[in-house]
């Protein structure tokens, strides 16, 4: 039975979460985590006498759910084995202790850069110590640090400290402890509504004033393709998502339909304003480069494609984006900027 206190913390947490809107692109996520637990500050009942020896360290785990808000807020519950306590009385007399419980907590996060997350939970645990046949129920307050680094749209991974204190009774377990857990997870996200692939959308330079006699001219023609960004890669990564190929193979199309069988290529990539400029000029530059190779190897020659990284310099967007709090809605009002640029120039008979 779970203890009488905790499903008033599920209530107070389940208001604060009615209270604002999902705006994350994956908002639930499902992870598990391994590391070293110890138990700290151990003090025994009356009736207890002092072990010669305690065992009181070792690895501990857990699965966890959580469901994210927005960049500020999400609440997360799982499933912790904080580890046994193992006691050596002396004269062959031992006994151990094993602890785990449930825990429910609320999220506070605050986004350091575009991948790179620190936060805190703060919740409440239904722990259980058993052993010798007996189990000992317990509200137990929780409160844990981490950092959270986003390998992609998808998966993530996390480095955190969880301390639940007052585990146990010194009355009916005959011990209370504390517990710190050291831990390392994984987690999926998943949930969110898949982005939209637009198609390539070509843009024409204006073209030079007709030659005044009517005569055949050769007359240099260029043609500017541009790629949503949002399209062949997912955030903050220079590696083909799946389906972009398919983006690239009408790309190419096009231009083999309307470009001069000499037209070179020259393939510049953009960012948004979000990081450093420098980390920004270069992955601007490994786009434009991940979508050259791509059209060598299929065919384009070589010798004609060069590649060139802007950055975060020829922003798109204007303005309209400067008054967005939140994150998630930055990101999203800032894709023009993120763009693959293929210039096309050759020469064909007007």
């Amino acid at each position: 039975m779970l203890p009488k206190k905790l499903p008033v913390a599920l209530a107070l947490l389940g208001l604060a979460g009615s209270a604002v809107a999902a705006s994350t692109d994956e908002p639930w996520y499902f992870g598990v985590k391994a590391g070293h637990g110890e138990f700290q500050g151990i003090k025994y009942g009356d009736s207890v006498m002092n072990p010669r020896h305690v065992d009181k360290s070792g690895v501990a785990g857990g699965l966890f759910l959580g469901y994210q808000f927005n960049d500020w807020l999400g609440v997360e519950a799982g499933y912790d084995y904080l580890g046994k306590l193992k006691f050596d009385f002396g004269a062959a007399n031992h006994a151990d202790l094993k602890v785990q419980g449930l825990q429910l907590a609320a999220k506070l996060g605050m986004p350091v850069s575009e991948s790179f997350d620190v936060y805190t939970r703060l919740g409440v645990m239904a722990s259980r110590m058993s052993g010798n046949g007996d189990n000992m129920h317990r509200t137990a307050p929780l409160a844990a640090v981490g950092l959270e680094y986003a390998l992609n749209r998808n998966w993530a991974t996390r480095l955190e400290y969880q301390w639940v204190g007052r585990l146990g009774s010194k009355d009916d377990a005959g011990v209370r402890a504390n517990n710190g857990q050291l831990a390392l997870g994984v987690l999926y996200k998943f949930g969110g509504t898949p982005r939209a692939a637009p198609a390539p959308v070509a843009m024409t330079e204006p073209a030079p004033p007709p030659a005044p006699a009517p005569v055949a001219a050769v007359v240099p023609q260029a043609r500017a393709f541009t790629l949503n960004a949002d399209t062949l890669f997912d955030f903050d990564l220079a590696i083909l998502r799946p389906g972009a190929e398919q983006a690239l193979f009408a790309l190419m199309r096009q231009i083999r339909a309307e470009a001069a069988t000499d037209a070179s290529l020259s393939i510049v990539g953009h960012t948004d304003r979000l990081g450093s400029e420098q980390y920004n000029l270069d992955l601007s530059r490994r786009r434009a480069q991940t979508v050259a190779d791509f059209l060598v190897s299929n065919g384009v020659p070589r010798n004609l494609v060069t590649v060139e990284g802007a950055g975060e310099a020829m922003p798109v967007s204007g303005a309209q984006c400067n008054a967005l709090q939140n994150r998630a809605a930055l990101i999203a009002c800032l894709a023009p900027d993120r763009r693959v640029v293929v210039l096309v120039r050759g020469t064909t008979m007007s």
